[in-house]
């Protein structure tokens, strides 16, 4: 009997090993969206909710940061033009804080580069977008990697319910399975591959070495356990007070009678009618205190914005006397956790650019030599702009270790190549050296 390649062993492990990861990313994005648990849950529960809050709060600052309000391309002009045009179609600019929010909330974030000629798959085209960058949610999307090889990428499954459909396709390097829509385990369609190679990128937010990443707050996790284990017992003692158990003494069982009218048949307030005069009724109550429990909840949350480099902004927001290097000091974790998400982010992005770039070449749109090229985002921290232009006049200048490309670039101008020569049309270079800034 013949054994299945190491790619078919990949299709056919696309199933359960997938079902703990997703129940992995509900549960965070429940998190984040401050709705923890299923059903809602009043009282004590509101006070749990300032907690959760704090997981809103750091994923919304990762993504926010990591992404900075606009990025920049780095690269030789065609290229340039290229990216800033595949970025516009997809309307990326927008579009990465949804990227950089699944992945901090999630662990994984996923884009998939989409080839958007004519052919079996895609029967409406649009021509003034001949490819484009998908944001996919993580949970429709599974990767399979070589086991020796985490970025050795042999086949990806890209699956979601669709109204009453679920549409399931499997990608590989040679091929491309449609599953049918009403029995998801039977392939109904094979096409080949025209690309060559699965245009999906995985970007694990803090990368690990393992083959998915950790989300922005995997820290917080064991004491968010510790917090729902409270919220069960606060449930349990909310319920006792709310139905409680009634203890009857001096009495027997049936020995009560109750009367709910009187002798006119008018409704009374029901009275029990205790046949022994020794006999009472009390209430089981628990002994416990529940405010020591929500001042203990108060204590869970200040230790949870003292060791959170996300949440030390609230606390800065009041303090007028710090300087920007003091700022700096402050958020230097934070500013060390951005750079290590940039990291992950800028590259998979790069590698997602090279693959449009790729297609491109593919449909004839183009030829690009050196497909090399950067992402630039604004500083992480905002910098004072006289001193930012002093750093790079003697960058530029003095030291002539920038040029007037890289400087333009850094302080964020499109299209760079075309405003310096306007700028030389018409100033003129110096004869001798760089024009000034």
């Amino acid at each position: 009997m013949p054994q299945p390649t190491l790619v078919e062993q990949a299709i056919l492990s696309l199933r359960e090993t997938d079902y703990s990861r997703n129940l992995r990313y509900r549960r965070n994005w429940r998190y984040y969206q401050n709705l923890p648990y299923l059903d809602p849950r009043p009282g004590a529960y509101a006070k749990l909710r300032a907690i959760f809050n704090q997981v809103t709060k750091i994923v919304d600052v990762d993504s926010r940061f990591t992404m900075g309000e606009r990025l920049q391309v780095q690269a030789e002009p065609e290229v340039e033009q290229a990216i800033n045009r595949l970025w516009k179609e997809s309307d990326f600019q927008q579009e990465k804080y949804l990227l950089a929010r699944y992945g901090a909330c999630c662990g994984d974030a996923f884009l998939k580069v989409v080839d958007n000629r004519a052919w079996e798959l895609n029967p409406d085209p649009d021509p003034e977008a001949p490819v484009r960058l998908n944001v996919l949610p993580p949970e429709a999307v599974a990767p399979r990697y070589d086991p020796h090889d985490r970025r050795h990428l042999l086949a990806c499954k890209i699956e979601y319910v669709h109204g009453r459909e679920v549409h399931k396709e499997v990608i590989t390097r040679d091929e491309v399975l449609i599953y049918d829509s009403h029995d998801p385990e039977r392939v109904a369609e094979r096409y080949p591959n025209p690309l060559g190679f699965i245009p999906i990128v995985h970007i694990r937010n803090l990368d690990i070495g393992e083959e998915f990443g950790l989300c922005s707050f995997h820290n917080l996790l064991p004491t968010i356990d510790a917090v729902n284990e409270l919220a069960s017992f606060m449930f349990d003692m909310v319920r006792v007070y709310a139905d409680p158990v009634i203890i009857g003494r001096g009495m027997e069982r049936g020995s009560l009678r109750k009367q709910t009218v009187d002798e006119a048949g008018r409704p009374v307030a029901t009275v029990w009618w205790v046949p022994n005069p020794e006999g009472s009724f009390e209430f089981l109550e628990w002994s416990g205190n529940l405010p020591d429990v929500l001042a203990f909840l108060d204590r869970i949350q200040a230790s949870v914005e003292r060791n959170t480099p996300e949440l030390t902004l609230s606390g800065l927001r009041e303090r007028q006397d710090l300087s920007g290097y003091s700022l700096s000091l402050h958020l230097v974790e934070l500013v060390r956790k951005i750079n290590e998400m940039r990291g992950s982010y800028f590259g998979g992005l790069e590698r997602a650019n090279r693959m449009a770039l790729r297609i491109l070449e593919i449909q004839g749109n183009g030829d690009f030599a050196d497909t090399t090229h950067r992402i630039i985002g604004e500083p992480v921290l905002p910098v004072d702009d006289e001193r930012q232009l002093k750093a790079l006049q003697v960058e530029n200048q003095v030291l002539r270790i920038k040029s007037r490309a890289t400087v333009a670039a850094e302080r964020g101008i499109e299209n760079v190549e075309q405003e310096l020569r306007k700028t030389d049309a018409e100033t003129g270079p110096s004869a001798g050296r760089e024009p000034a800034l």
